[in-house]
């Protein structure tokens, strides 16, 4: 009869070799197999997107929301007739003359405030709407969708859920971080007063 050391020797030599692939926060990848730690290629820790995204979403009359893609195509802003874009925490490499260009810098972080940005946008969107506004940040799913969203709650005195749920229809990809929503949920019922 084998004793229970030999058992799990045998056990342990059938054993198929395997290996472990393991990427960090920096995106270094690692390979381990028979404790050996091998460094592999680096890679970046997200996955870049090559495809440009050319959608534009017209939310209500005068008012579009797109990733930063459509702002810097000359093309489809004719088609859209926009005349001016507003870029929440990016900045546009390239303008046109027939353009009027505003700025706002937030960043996508739950805990960034929200707030200032809101009451300095809602004017800009307000003041320009007519004129055809667009309205972008990199992707377009979280910073600028929750201007936009407030922008609504504000104007049409809607709920976040209702204002949330006219963008999500004309631009399905959206997804405001949790921390936006928080902050916006947080303005419902309320009178913002915002920079006119």
């Amino acid at each position: 009869m084998m004793n229970l050391q030999d058992l799990i020797a045998k056990k342990k030599s059938s054993l198929k070799s395997c290996k472990t692939v393991i990427k960090d926060q920096l995106g270094n990848k690692y390979e381990i197999e028979h404790g050996q730690v091998k460094k592999l290629e680096k890679n970046l820790p997200f996955v870049i997107d090559e495809k440009p995204d050319l959608h534009v979403a017209s939310i209500i009359p005068g008012l579009y929301l797109s990733s930063q893609d459509p702002a810097v195509c000359n093309d489809i802003l004719k088609k859209y007739e926009i005349r001016h874009i507003l870029s929440i925490g990016v900045n546009v490499s390239e303008k046109y003359d027939d353009i009027q260009y505003h700025t706002c810098d937030l960043l996508d972080l739950p805990e960034s405030n929200i707030l200032p940005s809101i009451k300095k946008c809602v004017n800009v969107i307000h003041t320009n709407r007519k004129e055809n506004i667009l309205v972008h940040c990199n992707a377009g799913v979280s910073r600028s969708a929750s201007i936009v969203i407030a922008y609504l709650m504000i104007i049409m005195k809607l709920s976040y859920d209702e204002a949330y749920n006219i963008v999500k229809r004309e631009r399905s990809c959206i997804r405001p971080n949790d921390g936006f929503v928080k902050q916006l949920r947080s303005i419902e019922n309320t009178t913002f007063v915002y920079e006119s």
